[in-house]
C-alpha cells in the first residue's frame, strides 16, 4: 500500500524481511534461541573448512605425488569413499544446539592462529603416516614388478591398498578429532547417525588392516596386507589417532576462543577510552 504521497505504508500483518524474526512472546527468550542456533551454525560451518581442508591436503597429495609413482583408487574405491564423506558431512550438518548458552563464544573466523597451527600440525602427522605407509607397502612389492605407469590402468596391489586404507583412516580421524561438540552443538556421543558411521567404518578398517575381511578385500578390490606388516600399519594407525587428538586438545588450550566475560571487560574499556578521548577533545 501506498500513501497519497507515494511513500509505502506497512500496515499490521504485512510480510516483511523481518518476519523471519518477528516473535510475539512478551520475553526474551526468542533472542536467547536465535544466538543458539547462530552459535551452532557458526561453530558447524568453522569445522567443515577446517575438516575440508586437512581431507584436500591428504588427497591432493595422493592425486599429485604419489600418482607419479603408481599410486591411484579404482574406481570402486573412488565411489565408495565418496560416498562416505557425503554421508559424514550430511551427519555433521544435522548437529542441534545444546539448550543452555554457553558463556563462552565460539571462533568466529578461520582466519586465526589455532586454526592454521592445528590444520598444519594434523597435516603433518597424517602426512608421515602416508608417507610411512606407502613406503613400508613399497617393500612386499615383487622385486621383479615393473615400473607402474602413472597412465596405466588400476591394477590391485599393496601398495595401492596401503595408500587407500591409510586414506580413509585420515579421513574418519579428521572428523571425529576436530568435530566440535559442546557447549555449541550436540556432543560427538550424542550424534547417532555421525558417530555410528565413523565406528563402523573404523571397524572395518581394523579388520581389513588384521587380514579377516575377506568380503571387503574382494568388494573394495584390495590385496591382503602380509601377515607382518599388518602388526605395524595399525599400530601407525592408532599412533596417528592419538597425536592427531594431542594436537588438537593442545591448540584448543594454547589458543582458546574469548569468553564473554573478557570480551565485554575489552568493550567496556574501548567505550570507556572512547569517552575520555571526546572528553579531551
Amino acid at each position: 500500500n501506498e500513501h497519497a504521497s507515494g511513500v509505502p505504508v506497512v500496515r499490521l500483518g504485512d510480510a516483511s524481511m523481518a518476519s523471519a524474526f518477528t516473535a510475539k512472546a512478551t520475553s526474551i527468550h526468542p533472542v536467547q534461541d536465535l544466538v543458539r542456533q547462530g552459535r551452532c551454525t557458526l561453530v558447524t560451518t568453522v569445522q567443515m573448512y577446517k575438516i575440508l581442508g586437512l581431507n584436500c591436503l591428504c588427497t591432493a597429495y595422493i592425486l599429485s605425488v604419489q600418482y607419479l609413482d603408481g599410486v591411484k583408487l579404482g574406481d570402486t574405491q573412488a565411489t565408495c569413499h565418496g560416498i562416505l564423506t557425503a554421508m559424514l558431512f550430511l551427519f555433521l550438518s544435522h548437529a542441534k544446539p545444546l539448550p543452555i548458552l554457553c558463556s563462552d563464544r565460539p571462533y568466529t573466523s578461520i582466519f586465526c592462529p589455532y586454526w592454521f597451527l592445528s590444520v598444519l600440525g594434523q597435516f603433518a602427522v597424517h602426512l608421515t603416516f602416508l608417507i610411512t605407509g606407502v613406503n613400508g607397502a613399497v617393500a612386499y612389492m615383487p622385486k621383479d614388478a615393473p615400473k607402474i605407469d602413472p597412465d596405466s590402468d588400476f591394477s590391485p596391489n599393496i601398495v595401492n591398498t596401503v595408500s587407500y586404507l591409510v586414506n580413509v583412516h585420515i579421513m574418519i580421524t579428521t572428523f571425529a578429532v576436530n568435530y566440535t561438540g559442546s557447549p555449541f552443538n550436540t556432543p560427538l556421543l550424542k550424534n547417532t547417525p555421525l558417530i555410528v558411521t565413523l565406528v563402523g567404518t573404523f571397524a572395518v578398517l581394523m579388520v581389513t588392516m588384521a587380514g579377516a575381511g575377506e568380503a571387503f578385500e574382494e568388494m573394495l578390490e584390495l590385496v591382503p596386507i602380509p601377515i607382518d606388516f599388518r602388526g605395524m600399519l595399525m599400530a601407525m594407525a592408532a599412533t596417528d589417532t592419538v597425536l592427531a587428538m594431542i594436537i588438537e586438545s593442545v591448540m584448543r588450550k594454547v589458543f582458546p576462543s574469548v569468553p564473554a566475560n573478557k570480551l565485554h571487560a575489552h568493550q567496556s574499556m574501548n567505550t570507556r577510552k572512547n569517552i575520555q578521548t571526546k572528553k579531551e577533545q
